[in-house]
Protein backbone atom coordinates (compact mmCIF):
# COMPACT_ATOMS: atom_id res chain seq x y z
CA UNK A 1 0.00 0.00 0.00
CA UNK A 2 1.42 3.19 -0.98
CA UNK A 3 -0.69 6.03 0.12
CA UNK A 4 -0.69 8.64 2.91
CA UNK A 5 -3.07 10.05 5.59
CA UNK A 6 -4.90 12.33 3.71
CA UNK A 7 -6.15 15.72 3.37
CA UNK A 8 -9.08 17.47 1.61
CA UNK A 9 -8.31 18.50 -2.15
CA UNK A 10 -10.71 20.34 -3.79
CA UNK A 11 -9.55 19.63 -8.04
CA UNK A 12 -11.69 17.86 -10.04
CA UNK A 13 -10.64 14.05 -9.33
CA UNK A 14 -12.10 10.78 -10.72
CA UNK A 15 -11.42 7.29 -10.37
CA UNK A 16 -11.88 4.61 -13.43
CA UNK A 17 -11.40 2.01 -14.56
CA UNK A 18 -8.27 1.15 -16.69
CA UNK A 19 -8.49 -1.01 -19.86
CA UNK A 20 -6.00 -3.39 -19.52
CA UNK A 21 -6.29 -3.44 -23.67
CA UNK A 22 -5.55 -0.19 -23.80
CA UNK A 23 -1.10 0.13 -24.75
CA UNK A 24 -1.30 4.10 -24.39
CA UNK A 25 -2.91 3.63 -21.18
CA UNK A 26 -1.19 0.86 -19.78
CA UNK A 27 2.11 2.04 -20.26
CA UNK A 28 0.78 5.52 -17.95
CA UNK A 29 -0.01 3.30 -15.39
CA UNK A 30 3.43 1.62 -15.61
CA UNK A 31 4.91 5.33 -15.19
CA UNK A 32 3.14 5.91 -12.12
CA UNK A 33 3.50 2.70 -10.65
CA UNK A 34 7.13 2.70 -11.16
CA UNK A 35 7.23 6.37 -9.65
CA UNK A 36 5.73 4.63 -6.58
CA UNK A 37 8.16 1.73 -6.37
CA UNK A 38 11.50 3.39 -6.43
CA UNK A 39 10.40 6.13 -4.26
CA UNK A 40 12.73 6.75 -1.13
CA UNK A 41 13.83 3.00 -2.56
CA UNK A 42 17.07 3.66 -4.02
CA UNK A 43 17.74 0.28 -4.27
CA UNK A 44 14.69 -0.73 -5.95
CA UNK A 45 14.36 -2.37 -9.83
CA UNK A 46 11.62 -2.09 -11.70
CA UNK A 47 10.92 -4.53 -14.19
CA UNK A 48 10.88 -3.74 -17.41
CA UNK A 49 7.49 -2.19 -18.83
CA UNK A 50 6.19 -5.08 -21.24
CA UNK A 51 7.04 -7.89 -18.72
CA UNK A 52 4.91 -5.96 -16.08
CA UNK A 53 2.02 -5.55 -18.19
CA UNK A 54 2.36 -9.01 -19.90
CA UNK A 55 1.89 -10.36 -16.33
CA UNK A 56 -1.23 -8.42 -15.49
CA UNK A 57 -2.68 -9.10 -18.86
CA UNK A 58 -2.58 -12.56 -18.37
CA UNK A 59 -5.37 -14.97 -18.11
CA UNK A 60 -5.49 -17.19 -15.45
CA UNK A 61 -8.90 -19.19 -14.90
CA UNK A 62 -8.01 -19.17 -10.88
CA UNK A 63 -7.41 -15.55 -10.58
CA UNK A 64 -8.78 -12.18 -12.16
CA UNK A 65 -7.26 -9.19 -12.47
CA UNK A 66 -8.50 -5.37 -12.10
CA UNK A 67 -7.07 -2.12 -12.22
CA UNK A 68 -8.43 1.42 -11.56
CA UNK A 69 -6.40 5.15 -12.28
CA UNK A 70 -6.83 7.66 -9.93
CA UNK A 71 -7.30 10.97 -12.21
CA UNK A 72 -6.51 14.62 -11.48
CA UNK A 73 -8.29 16.15 -14.72
CA UNK A 74 -6.46 14.80 -17.10
CA UNK A 75 -3.33 13.74 -15.54
CA UNK A 76 -2.89 10.03 -14.13
CA UNK A 77 -1.99 10.21 -10.56
CA UNK A 78 -3.02 7.04 -8.62
CA UNK A 79 -3.62 3.26 -9.77
CA UNK A 80 -5.47 0.96 -8.05
CA UNK A 81 -4.61 -3.02 -8.62
CA UNK A 82 -7.39 -5.84 -7.57
CA UNK A 83 -6.78 -9.71 -7.61
CA UNK A 84 -9.85 -11.93 -7.06
CA UNK A 85 -8.89 -15.36 -6.10
CA UNK A 86 -11.37 -17.53 -8.00
CA UNK A 87 -10.80 -21.34 -6.88
CA UNK A 88 -9.40 -20.85 -3.40
CA UNK A 89 -9.27 -17.52 -0.82
CA UNK A 90 -12.68 -16.67 -2.26
CA UNK A 91 -13.30 -14.20 0.75
CA UNK A 92 -10.03 -12.14 -0.11
CA UNK A 93 -9.59 -9.73 -2.60
CA UNK A 94 -5.59 -8.80 -2.92
CA UNK A 95 -4.90 -4.93 -3.38
CA UNK A 96 -1.81 -2.65 -4.36
CA UNK A 97 -2.66 0.95 -4.33
CA UNK A 98 0.28 3.31 -5.68
CA UNK A 99 -0.14 7.27 -5.56
CA UNK A 100 2.47 8.99 -6.88
CA UNK A 101 4.25 10.76 -4.23
CA UNK A 102 3.85 14.03 -5.89
CA UNK A 103 0.48 13.92 -5.96
CA UNK A 104 -0.09 12.60 -2.04
CA UNK A 105 -2.18 13.83 0.79
CA UNK A 106 -4.99 15.28 -1.27
CA UNK A 107 -7.69 12.58 -0.50
CA UNK A 108 -6.51 9.89 -3.62
CA UNK A 109 -5.91 7.58 -0.83
CA UNK A 110 -8.55 7.68 0.91
CA UNK A 111 -10.91 7.21 -1.70
CA UNK A 112 -9.16 4.27 -3.28
CA UNK A 113 -10.04 2.09 -0.22
CA UNK A 114 -13.54 3.40 -0.58
CA UNK A 115 -13.27 1.85 -4.02
CA UNK A 116 -11.83 -1.03 -3.29
CA UNK A 117 -14.37 -1.56 -0.60
CA UNK A 118 -17.29 -1.25 -2.87
CA UNK A 119 -15.47 -3.30 -4.99
CA UNK A 120 -15.10 -6.45 -2.53
CA UNK A 121 -18.36 -5.99 -1.32
CA UNK A 122 -19.68 -6.13 -4.49
CA UNK A 123 -18.20 -9.42 -5.28
CA UNK A 124 -18.94 -10.80 -1.76
CA UNK A 125 -15.57 -10.90 -0.48
CA UNK A 126 -14.85 -10.25 3.50
CA UNK A 127 -11.02 -9.47 3.32
CA UNK A 128 -8.56 -6.84 1.77
CA UNK A 129 -4.93 -7.55 1.63
CA UNK A 130 -2.69 -5.50 0.69
CA UNK A 131 1.66 -5.24 1.39
CA UNK A 132 4.17 -2.16 1.66
CA UNK A 133 7.88 -1.70 1.63
CA UNK A 134 9.24 0.72 4.39
CA UNK A 135 12.99 0.44 6.20
CA UNK A 136 13.50 -1.73 8.89
CA UNK A 137 14.06 1.25 11.02
CA UNK A 138 10.50 2.98 10.56
CA UNK A 139 8.28 0.01 11.52
CA UNK A 140 6.19 1.35 13.99
CA UNK A 141 5.42 5.36 12.80
CA UNK A 142 5.71 4.94 8.94
CA UNK A 143 3.44 6.57 6.88
CA UNK A 144 2.35 3.47 4.96
CA UNK A 145 1.25 1.73 8.19
CA UNK A 146 -0.34 4.66 9.06
CA UNK A 147 -2.10 5.14 6.64
CA UNK A 148 -3.47 1.60 5.83
CA UNK A 149 -3.97 2.03 9.56
CA UNK A 150 -6.16 4.93 9.43
CA UNK A 151 -7.95 3.51 6.88
CA UNK A 152 -9.12 0.11 8.94
CA UNK A 153 -6.77 -2.12 8.36
CA UNK A 154 -4.54 -4.45 11.04
CA UNK A 155 -1.01 -5.28 10.68
CA UNK A 156 -1.13 -9.04 10.27
CA UNK A 157 2.66 -10.30 8.91
CA UNK A 158 5.91 -8.84 8.59
CA UNK A 159 8.55 -10.35 6.30
CA UNK A 160 12.19 -9.29 6.28
CA UNK A 161 12.87 -8.45 2.52
CA UNK A 162 17.02 -9.86 2.16
CA UNK A 163 19.10 -9.17 -0.49
CA UNK A 164 21.86 -11.45 -1.93
CA UNK A 165 25.18 -10.41 -3.58
CA UNK A 166 26.21 -12.18 -6.64
CA UNK A 167 28.36 -14.04 -7.08
CA UNK A 168 28.38 -16.15 -4.07
CA UNK A 169 30.89 -17.79 -3.39
CA UNK A 170 31.62 -20.95 -5.35
CA UNK A 171 33.66 -22.30 -2.57
CA UNK A 172 30.88 -21.27 -0.29
CA UNK A 173 28.17 -23.36 -2.29
CA UNK A 174 30.26 -26.53 -2.57
CA UNK A 175 30.32 -26.52 1.23
CA UNK A 176 26.96 -26.25 2.17
CA UNK A 177 25.90 -28.51 -0.98
CA UNK A 178 27.83 -31.03 0.20
CA UNK A 179 27.03 -31.14 3.15
CA UNK A 180 23.08 -30.53 2.69
CA UNK A 181 23.73 -33.94 0.71
CA UNK A 182 25.40 -35.76 3.33
CA UNK A 183 21.75 -35.36 4.93
CA UNK A 184 19.33 -36.35 2.09
CA UNK A 185 21.11 -38.65 -0.16
CA UNK A 186 19.98 -42.20 -1.25
CA UNK A 187 16.60 -41.37 -0.31
CA UNK A 188 16.40 -38.01 -2.98
CA UNK A 189 17.75 -36.15 -6.03
CA UNK A 190 18.36 -32.57 -6.53
CA UNK A 191 17.51 -31.04 -9.92
CA UNK A 192 17.80 -27.79 -11.14
CA UNK A 193 15.89 -26.57 -14.72
CA UNK A 194 14.97 -23.90 -17.10
CA UNK A 195 11.93 -25.35 -17.65
CA UNK A 196 10.33 -28.17 -15.54
CA UNK A 197 9.89 -31.51 -17.12
CA UNK A 198 6.14 -32.12 -17.38
CA UNK A 199 5.99 -35.09 -15.47
CA UNK A 200 6.65 -33.48 -12.73
CA UNK A 201 4.50 -30.55 -12.79
CA UNK A 202 1.46 -32.56 -10.65
CA UNK A 203 4.05 -32.82 -7.77
CA UNK A 204 5.44 -29.70 -8.16
CA UNK A 205 1.65 -27.84 -7.98
CA UNK A 206 1.27 -29.69 -4.82
CA UNK A 207 4.37 -28.30 -3.41
CA UNK A 208 3.45 -24.72 -4.53
CA UNK A 209 -0.24 -24.84 -3.40
CA UNK A 210 1.29 -25.27 -0.13
CA UNK A 211 3.45 -22.49 0.19
CA UNK A 212 0.83 -19.90 1.97
CA UNK A 213 0.06 -22.55 4.35
CA UNK A 214 2.89 -24.14 5.41
CA UNK A 215 4.95 -20.67 6.07
CA UNK A 216 4.01 -18.35 8.88
CA UNK A 217 1.97 -15.63 7.88
CA UNK A 218 1.20 -14.32 11.03
CA UNK A 219 -3.03 -13.33 11.81
CA UNK A 220 -3.41 -14.09 8.39
CA UNK A 221 -4.71 -17.04 7.65
CA UNK A 222 -4.74 -18.64 4.20
CA UNK A 223 -6.72 -21.85 2.38
CA UNK A 224 -4.13 -23.97 0.11
CA UNK A 225 -4.30 -22.49 -3.35
CA UNK A 226 -5.44 -24.71 -6.14
CA UNK A 227 -2.58 -24.32 -8.31
CA UNK A 228 -3.14 -27.28 -11.30
CA UNK A 229 -0.35 -28.11 -14.33
CA UNK A 230 -2.70 -26.86 -16.36
CA UNK A 231 -3.05 -23.23 -14.95
CA UNK A 232 1.27 -23.43 -14.40
CA UNK A 233 1.48 -24.59 -17.84
CA UNK A 234 0.00 -21.04 -18.77
CA UNK A 235 2.28 -19.66 -16.72
CA UNK A 236 5.11 -21.09 -18.52
CA UNK A 237 3.49 -19.63 -21.72
CA UNK A 238 3.43 -16.21 -19.91
CA UNK A 239 6.70 -16.19 -18.83
CA UNK A 240 8.40 -17.00 -22.41
CA UNK A 241 6.17 -14.33 -24.12
CA UNK A 242 7.39 -11.94 -21.50
CA UNK A 243 11.34 -12.78 -21.89
CA UNK A 244 11.38 -14.28 -18.29
CA UNK A 245 13.29 -17.06 -16.88
CA UNK A 246 12.17 -19.22 -13.92
CA UNK A 247 15.15 -21.58 -12.81
CA UNK A 248 13.53 -24.17 -10.68
CA UNK A 249 15.58 -26.70 -8.33
CA UNK A 250 13.31 -29.65 -7.05
CA UNK A 251 14.31 -32.58 -4.54
CA UNK A 252 12.69 -35.41 -5.78
CA UNK A 253 11.75 -38.80 -3.64
CA UNK A 254 13.34 -41.22 -5.12
CA UNK A 255 10.96 -43.89 -3.67
CA UNK A 256 7.85 -42.29 -5.02
CA UNK A 257 9.08 -40.24 -8.06
CA UNK A 258 7.10 -37.22 -6.71
CA UNK A 259 8.77 -33.55 -5.99
CA UNK A 260 8.55 -32.89 -2.29
CA UNK A 261 10.74 -29.51 -1.89
CA UNK A 262 11.48 -27.02 -4.52
CA UNK A 263 12.89 -23.31 -5.21
CA UNK A 264 11.63 -20.59 -7.53
CA UNK A 265 14.31 -17.78 -8.87
CA UNK A 266 12.35 -15.76 -11.25
CA UNK A 267 14.33 -13.05 -13.59
CA UNK A 268 13.09 -10.73 -15.57
CA UNK A 269 14.94 -9.52 -19.28
CA UNK A 270 17.04 -6.67 -19.36
CA UNK A 271 17.53 -6.10 -15.70
CA UNK A 272 20.19 -7.45 -13.21
CA UNK A 273 18.04 -8.78 -10.27
CA UNK A 274 16.81 -12.20 -9.90
CA UNK A 275 14.40 -11.89 -7.70
CA UNK A 276 13.20 -15.47 -5.10
CA UNK A 277 10.28 -16.54 -5.44
CA UNK A 278 8.81 -19.77 -3.64
CA UNK A 279 10.42 -22.26 -1.76
CA UNK A 280 9.05 -24.94 0.48
CA UNK A 281 10.37 -28.75 1.54
CA UNK A 282 7.09 -30.24 1.86
CA UNK A 283 6.29 -31.09 5.78
CA UNK A 284 6.59 -35.05 5.92
CA UNK A 285 9.92 -34.59 4.56
CA UNK A 286 12.00 -32.17 6.31
CA UNK A 287 15.01 -32.70 8.70
CA UNK A 288 16.94 -33.94 5.33
CA UNK A 289 18.62 -30.40 4.62
CA UNK A 290 16.18 -30.39 1.29
CA UNK A 291 15.59 -26.32 1.68
CA UNK A 292 19.31 -25.57 2.00
CA UNK A 293 19.46 -28.16 -1.36
CA UNK A 294 17.63 -26.73 -3.38
CA UNK A 295 18.72 -23.43 -2.80
CA UNK A 296 21.91 -23.98 -3.29
CA UNK A 297 21.45 -25.92 -6.78
CA UNK A 298 19.37 -23.13 -7.98
CA UNK A 299 21.69 -20.65 -7.37
CA UNK A 300 24.73 -22.83 -8.88
CA UNK A 301 22.84 -22.42 -12.00
CA UNK A 302 21.86 -19.08 -11.50
CA UNK A 303 25.49 -18.23 -11.59
CA UNK A 304 26.87 -20.60 -14.03
CA UNK A 305 23.77 -19.96 -16.91
CA UNK A 306 23.05 -16.19 -15.88
CA UNK A 307 26.50 -14.80 -15.02
CA UNK A 308 25.17 -11.10 -15.35
CA UNK A 309 22.65 -11.43 -12.45
CA UNK A 310 24.07 -8.92 -9.94
CA UNK A 311 21.69 -9.87 -6.51
CA UNK A 312 19.03 -11.71 -5.50
CA UNK A 313 15.98 -10.73 -3.40
CA UNK A 314 14.50 -12.97 -1.14
CA UNK A 315 11.55 -12.20 1.96
CA UNK A 316 10.66 -14.47 5.39
CA UNK A 317 8.51 -14.06 8.38
CA UNK A 318 11.38 -13.83 11.18
CA UNK A 319 9.53 -16.82 12.72
CA UNK A 320 10.49 -18.70 9.94
CA UNK A 321 13.98 -19.47 11.58
CA UNK A 322 14.27 -22.31 8.77
CA UNK A 323 14.44 -20.71 5.96
CA UNK A 324 16.11 -17.10 7.73
CA UNK A 325 19.33 -19.37 8.79
CA UNK A 326 19.27 -21.18 5.50
CA UNK A 327 19.36 -17.23 3.75
CA UNK A 328 21.63 -16.35 6.11
CA UNK A 329 24.36 -19.01 5.48
CA UNK A 330 24.04 -18.28 2.02
CA UNK A 331 24.73 -14.59 2.54
CA UNK A 332 21.85 -13.08 2.38
CA UNK A 333 21.60 -9.60 4.51
CA UNK A 334 18.27 -7.26 5.49
CA UNK A 335 17.35 -4.99 2.98
CA UNK A 336 13.89 -3.24 4.08
CA UNK A 337 10.45 -4.75 5.64
CA UNK A 338 7.58 -5.91 3.66
CA UNK A 339 4.30 -6.16 5.74
CA UNK A 340 0.58 -7.41 5.35
CA UNK A 341 -2.09 -5.39 6.30
CA UNK A 342 -5.41 -6.74 6.24
CA UNK A 343 -9.20 -5.11 6.68
CA UNK A 344 -12.03 -7.39 7.48
CA UNK A 345 -15.26 -6.22 6.23
CA UNK A 346 -19.03 -7.29 7.41
CA UNK A 347 -20.78 -10.01 5.12
CA UNK A 348 -23.54 -8.08 2.94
Amino acid sequence: MHGRRARTYGGRVAITPIDLADDALMSRMYAVVSAVRVFERPHFVSPPEASAIGDLRHVDEGESTHLWGIWEGDALVGVITAWLPLSDNTDTVWMELDVHPGHRRRGHGTRAIETIVGFARANDRTRIVTEAHYPVDRADDHPYRLFAEHNGFRLGNTEMIRRLTLPVDPRLLARLGDGARAAYQGRYRVEAFTEVPRALWPSLCECMNRVGTDAPTGEIDWEPETLTPERYGGYMELDRATGRVRLTAVAIDEASGEVVAFSELALPPTITRAQQWGTLVRADHRGHRLGMAVKVANLVSLQELYPERADVTTGNANDNEWMVSINEQLGFRPLELCPAFYRTLDPV
